[in-house]
């Protein structure tokens, strides 16, 4: 039998992380947030100039703690609008999206229960043989409310939608909809009914 795993994509601030959880809670399986590597990694290059680094490990995933060579990361230092803009920058780098992709297949081959994963380009690029696939999306406003929340309203609106527009129009892995993905609308729904849908379409697979 295969492992379970299920990717969630979607732009930024459409609620995939909170999905996520509640999904990995609701199956006891893994939750990974695939934006936290790039945003340690951005941060290890604004504290050391470099790109590169010869160890990375995590340590704890919930709550996230990862050592890159001799600096450790935390997740609560990781939401700032400096470091959503770098590594949203950074992201359209081939070279730092495939250093990801082998951290997240190693999460997947350590998550023994199965995994649920989200980011940009889960089900598209990086497990595009998952369980179940989903898009998770909402309207502009209600998304760059959420991520101003998130940012300490650090960032802007204008801030959200310039990422939306690399994240679409970036050459290596743009965000789209994965094939066979389910789309799911988060605008009014609650995370309750989000994840009952979800687990009526994984009983379809």
């Amino acid at each position: 039998m295969n492992k379970l795993i299920i990717t969630i994509d979607g732009p930024s601030g459409s609620g995939k992380t909170t999905l996520g959880r509640a999904i990995s809670k609701k199956l006891d399986i893994t939750f990974f947030s695939s934006g936290s590597i790039y945003r340690v990694i951005t941060k290890h290059f604004l504290n050391t100039n470099s790109l590169g680094f010869e160890n990375f490990e995590i340590i704890s995933l919930e709550p996230l703690e990862i050592q890159i060579d001799q600096h450790t990361y935390f997740e609560k230092d990781l939401y700032t609008k400096e470091l959503n803009t770098k590594s949203s920058q950074l992201a359209q780098q081939i070279e730092i999206r495939e250093t990801v992709n082998n951290i997240l297949k190693f999460v997947e081959s350590s998550a023994e229960n199965g995994l649920v994963v989200e980011g940009r380009d889960m089900g598209s690029v990086v497990f595009p043989n998952a369980t179940l696939k989903i898009y998770l999306d909402a309207d502009e406003n209600i998304r760059s409310t959420r991520r101003i929340e998130q940012s300490n309203n650090q960032e802007t609106t204008e801030d959200i939608f310039e990422r939306d527009r690399r994240d679409i129009t970036r050459k290596n892995s743009p965000l789209v909809v994965p094939k066979g993905a389910i789309t799911l609308k988060n605008n009014t729904s609650t995370v309750d009914e989000l994840v009952d849908e979800v687990i009526k379409n994984l009983e379809l697979q």
